[in-house]
């Protein structure tokens, strides 16, 4: 069995195509748990309609939580399966990306944690680059130099019974840092999910959300070993010089952003992303 999480708040502009992409794998064994924050935009009445549809694939719970992360762990309680991934309600997963991951399971056993790579696509769905993955290589991830796409990992149920589950800051790397103390981390050479990037996305929504984001890669860093410029850190404080000298050089931001593929923006919330790997 193979179990996705799905925490989810206010979020039914996507949340049939996330769907979709779940019951449309080739897996035969799964099931998809959502964590609802108590939204008020019609998710809640679209999630009962798709748990009565499907009652042994969807279910739900809605309630308050504490973020995303919290979502998380309430998720991975209620989870059944041996195998558990994590969707955000806005990306999809690609044609056969689980039975891929739980055959690799199958075939290793002595792995805990698998990952792939994963398209990024705009708010309509349009791609705009392949994120690759490198290898995993625990150095280069405490220091800020390699990371895994969020969406593409999936985790052996065993390993949150081993080290506990995610803390309430940048829980994905933190976990996946502790993890690679213990256990045996490999990259399935595959693309396994698509990364939706648009305005209101959680994290990469607003020029404030990324910052923030990056400060807290930072922190795990740092946490973990990661010096004081590690290339989480590097990252996280060239946001804040930017927003330093915005008043001055604000004028030319969207010409550093399209030399660089970043998004810097004329304004915090100028949306014109375009993510490099």
């Amino acid at each position: 069995m193979v179990t996705i999480i799905t925490p989810v708040l206010n979020g039914v502009r996507y949340l049939e195509l996330c769907v979709e992409s779940v019951l449309k794998q080739r897996y035969p064994h799964i099931e998809h748990v959502f964590i609802d924050g108590v939204s008020t935009d019609g998710t809640v009445g679209l999630l009962t309609a798709l748990s009565r549809k499907y009652p042994e694939k969807i279910r739900f719970i809605s309630e308050p939580d504490n973020g995303a992360y919290d979502a998380d762990n309430k998720g991975i309680v209620m989870a059944c399966g041996e195998i558990i991934g994590f969707l955000g309600v806005d990306d999809t997963y690609e044609p056969g990306a689980i039975q891929a991951v739980a055959q690799y399971f199958a075939d290793h056993p002595d792995v805990f944690i698998v990952y792939g790579d994963n398209n990024c696509i705009d708010a309509n769905g349009e791609f705009i680059i392949c994120s690759r993955s490198e290898e995993f290589d625990l150095k280069k991830t405490i220091h800020g130099s390699v990371g895994a796409p969020g969406a593409s990992i999936f985790y052996r149920k065993e390993i949150f019974n081993k080290i506990g589950v995610f803390d309430q800051l940048v829980s994905d790397l933190d976990f996946i840092i502790r993890a690679g103390k213990v256990v045996k981390i490999h990259r399935l050479d595959r693309i396994l999910c698509n990364n939706r990037i648009h305005k209101g996305s959680i994290t990469w929504g607003s020029w404030e959300g990324r910052k923030k984001q990056m400060r807290n890669h930072c922190i795990v860093s740092r946490r973990h070993g990661g010096g004081i410029f590690s290339g989480y850190c590097r990252i996280y404080y060239s946001y804040v010089l930017l927003d330093w000298f915005r008043p001055v050089f604000g004028p030319i931001y969207p010409f550093i952003g399209r030399l660089t593929g970043k998004n810097i923006g004329k304004t915090k919330d100028d949306w014109a992303i375009r993510i490099k790997g």
